[in-house]
């Protein structure tokens, strides 16, 4: 069976290296991303407990888990394994141990900040999921095309700010600006990540569609995890500029 996509996940050359008679169905992609999410929550709250006990230990976890995070997550996107189970399991551990001790300096920056962040993010799924359910926006090839270009140029940008974080003193200018430029750039980040969401449905629903082979579950379940996690990371970042400027 030929399957083609402008998503990168769907294209031919990555089907043809997915083995397996079972199919893809929207009831395993569901149950793969909750054991996704629940991994990730389960590794965050236990890298804040451990906080709490060795607080010295929350940075270099937090870092051990950003850049971990950024590995697994390149060498998943250009080797595409076949068999991406454990690879995936571990990039959401690997997301918990970052996402955890991140949340909790927010937490103590911005007290309530987290609950505020979480409940913002579940109301953008739940529009973004409603808004594709009635056909509102549709991930067509174009739509793909112009969400995966921001989207890459956005981490790009991210990456270029982390090395000049640590090797010089300057960062990107504006992007962690509570002004209204830094409130912009954040907003506009937020629609991407909210965008992306829209293509994330719409590969789970295509691979549904085509019968795709039942490992691809797996790559559905981790979309809407990296997706779901970056937007909840933009919500934490807008909501605490908003607060600066109280």
């Amino acid at each position: 069976m030929a399957y083609n996509s402008t998503n990168p996940v769907f294209q031919p050359k990555f089907w043809n290296s997915i083995q397996g008679n079972d199919r893809m169905t929207l009831e395993g992609t569901l149950q793969k991303t909750g054991i996704l999410f629940g991994l990730a929550t389960a590794t965050a709250v236990g890298s804040v407990a451990l906080g709490f006990i060795m607080p010295a230990l929350l940075y270099p976890m937090m870092l051990f888990g950003m850049f971990s995070t950024a590995g697994m997550g390149i060498y998943l996107w250009f080797s595409r394994p076949s068999e991406p189970t454990v690879f995936v399991l571990v990039y959401a551990a690997l997301e918990g141990l970052f996402i955890g001790p991140l949340t909790l300096f927010f937490e103590l920056m911005y007290p309530g900040i987290a609950i505020q962040a979480g409940l913002a993010t579940f109301g953008v799924v739940a529009s973004m999921l409603t808004i594709y359910s009635l056909g509102i926006l549709r991930p067509t090839p174009t739509f793909n095309k112009i969400v995966f270009t921001l989207a890459g140029s956005i981490m790009l940008m991210y990456l270029i700010n982390m090395f000049l974080f640590f090797l010089t003193p300057w960062t990107i200018p504006f992007l962690h600006s509570s002004g209204p430029i830094g409130i912009g750039i954040s907003v506009f980040i937020i629609i991407v990540a909210s965008m992306m969401l829209i293509s994330n449905f719409g590969m789970i629903d295509s691979g549904v569609r085509m019968g795709a082979p039942k490992q691809q579950e797996w790559w559905g379940a981790f979309g809407v995890l990296v997706t779901v996690i970056w937007l909840y990371f933009e919500m934490l970042r807008l909501i605490a500029k908003l607060r600066d400027n109280r």
